[in-house]
């Protein structure tokens, strides 16, 4: 008899396969409760037998269960005595079989996973074979198979769901964190070890969590826990915490309890001595020191601009204003309330033409920042200068509002207007005035026999060159400080000091001018050096009181690194500087008492702070005044 002859009469008294551990035949008694078992169990069962056939259709399905049925979809008539190749194809048959094989081969229980495509769709199915003797032999193979699919399913969608919890926390700088009552136990999130910068996998107890608190927190966040255990108080405060690598943050920290009836297992932790209705407290921490950083700054700039003395006022892209600040408060007399909702052209004083507004919105429109002088009304009616600045705000979306900010300058443009006409004066009318007086003077002095007077005409004469002259110095003083300089300008000291020494030898040929200088000392500053320079050896051979005049040029560079000076001295014998006029160019102002005679060190000064140095005044070893002039060089100068 062939063996498919003998498949053919067992066919129908097969005894049934209850379990993997299940035995060739049903023990006597027990046929009715392993077919019932077989019938109603909830996992696919099925009976294999091997064929003796030498080929790779070893194999042939005896039995399947009902479940299995349900599971694969098919028919009885469409498993039973087939191959697995006939079953599932020829591909996926041939794993199958391999399986089987391995299993009769090892001769003993393998599990593995494998995915079918049956009717149903494709299923993950978890199988477990066992291998069923006759007189010591494999004759038969049990399996049991059991849906993972949706398991599987669900393994995934939480790792999926772990995998967007800790990118989430991530990129929200947050972290979670459960405390079990009953335990102790404290569990955190990668995120919470991100913020606290721990180690992978890193669980500490509450109390290794506290430690990561400011000192003077720790009371408070272990005040807060403990409340909420045992009293179910919720919290939500921000403290100061030092990570695992020392680092400085700020967190906040939010706390609630988990209640008993919310938990699965409420009953045993209800029962537990000591507990309370709160079986664990959850929270999060969120890393806020960004936030916490950029508060800060708003509230520093808050005040800043409340504070500023320049009046600053911010409008919508329509000009509607929202938002002005004291300083612009006093400037126009529109107190906040009063100006907020209006539009800036209140202190609109009709001094402007219509191509000058048409400039100012063409040019903010563009994104770009404009700047002028202009003239605004107050409230009050009184006319105003000030330099204003309009500037727009603009995000990805464009513009959303616009900031002036105007200094006013009242005073300054009355000042520049008196100095212009006092500048006239002195180059002009006082010029013209001293012209005639000295040809007057000329003329007595020429003309007098009497030697007393003749000396009075000469005064005259000193005095009007003297007058002249100090006209002259004014109008240079105007002119030089008019000029905007480049503060990139970078001048060598030297030769401005030996172009100046060159030029006073020819003017003083019996003066010693000496020259004490390396070969360049580069100074930031323009040719206006040279102007600061000459009013320092002019009034040092004017003044002298020895014969020859000596005067002695120095240059040198100081320091180093990151702070580099170039230092220029103008050093005499003659009597010195006067006291009070030595007092008034240190001190930076002149009164009745300290005063100069002059205006040359004053425009030494103003030259030198002009390029961010500094002059100072010192005696001269043994007799005389050394003049030091202190110059910002650059950084690269040795």
């Amino acid at each position: 008899m062939t063996s498919r002859e003998r498949r053919e009469n067992e066919r129908d008294d097969d005894p049934p396969a209850a379990s993997a551990d299940a035995p060739a035949e049903s023990p006597p008694g027990h046929s009715d409760e392993y077919e019932t078992i077989f019938r109603t169990v909830d996992d696919a069962v099925f009976l294999v037998e091997l064929d003796g056939a030498d080929s790779s259709d070893t194999f042939r399905y005896r039995r399947v269960n009902p479940a299995y049925e349900s599971l694969t979809e098919l028919e009885p008539s469409e498993i039973l005595h087939m191959t697995p190749r006939e079953v599932f194809g020829d591909s996926l048959g041939d794993a199958i079989a391999a399986e089987y094989r391995r299993c009769v081969e090892a001769d003993e229980t393998v599990e593995y996973e494998e995915t079918l495509s049956l009717p149903a769709g494709r299923r993950r199915l978890e199988t477990k074979l066992t291998p069923v003797h006759t007189d010591g032999e494999v004759t038969r193979i049990v399996g049991i198979s059991r849906d993972i699919t949706e398991r599987r399913e669900r393994a995934r969608e939480f790792e999926r769901n772990r995998d967007l919890l800790s990118k989430t926390e991530r990129l929200a700088h947050v972290g979670g964190w459960e405390l079990d009552c009953r335990t102790d136990d404290l569990r955190w999130t990668d995120g919470t070890r991100s913020i606290f910068d721990t180690e992978d996998g890193y669980e500490p107890t509450l109390d290794d969590a506290v430690e990561f608190y400011h000192p003077e927190d720790r009371p408070r966040i272990r005040r807060l826990v403990r409340r909420c255990r045992e009293a179910g108080t919720p919290y939500d405060v921000v403290l100061r915490a030092r990570t695992d690598a020392g680092d400085e943050r700020w967190v906040r920290s939010f706390g609630e309890a988990v209640p008993a009836d919310g938990e699965a297992d409420a009953g045993d932790a209800a029962e537990a001595p000591g507990s309370s209705d709160v079986v664990a407290v959850r929270g999060a921490v969120m890393d806020v020191t960004e936030q916490r950083s950029r508060e800060r700054d708003r509230r520093v700039f808050e005040k800043a601009v409340e504070q500023a003395g320049h009046g600053i006022v911010i409008t919508d892209p329509e000009g509607t204003i929202e938002y002005v600040n004291p300083a612009y408060a006093a400037d126009t007399g529109y107190d906040r309330q009063e100006a907020i909702g209006l539009n800036p052209r209140i202190v609109k004083s009709g001094k402007h033409d219509r191509e000058f507004y048409e400039e100012l919105w063409e040019t903010v429109l563009a994104g770009e920042t404009w700047e002028a002088e202009i003239v605004n009304r107050r409230k009050s009616g009184e006319l105003y200068h000030v330099d204003q600045t309009i500037a727009p705000i603009a995000d990805d979306d464009g513009i959303t509002h616009f900031v002036g900010i105007e200094s006013e300058t009242t005073d300054r443009q009355l000042r520049e207007q008196r100095l212009s006409v006092l500048n006239r004066v002195l180059r002009h009318n006082l010029r013209n005035a001293m012209t005639v007086v000295r040809g007057h003077a000329s003329v007595l002095r020429r003309e007098l026999d009497d030697e007393e007077l003749r000396s009075h005409a000469g005064t005259i004469e000193a005095w009007a060159d003297d007058l002249t002259a100090l006209g002259e110095k004014a109008a240079t003083a105007r002119s030089l400080f008019e000029r905007e300089g480049d503060p990139d300008t970078v001048c060598d000291a030297r030769e401005t000091l030996s172009t100046v020494a060159s030029e006073f030898a020819e003017c003083y040929p019996d003066a010693e001018i000496t020259l004490e200088a390396p070969d360049s000392v580069p100074a930031k500053a323009d040719d206006r050096l040279a102007v600061a320079v000459r009013e320092l050896v002019d009034n040092a051979l004017a003044h002298h009181d020895r014969t020859p005049p000596a005067v002695t040029l120095g240059a040198a560079s100081v320091g180093g690194g990151a702070t580099n000076w170039a230092e220029i001295t103008v050093a005499d014998t003659g009597p010195g500087i006067p006291e009070s006029e030595r007092a008034a160019i240190e001190a930076g102002e002149e009164t009745q008492v300290t005063h100069g005679s002059g205006i040359g060190l004053w425009l030494a000064r103003w030259v030198v702070a002009g390029f961010g140095g500094e002059l100072s005044i010192e005696d001269n070893d043994p007799r005389g005044t050394v003049v030091r002039l202190r110059l910002p060089a650059p950084v690269d100068a040795t």
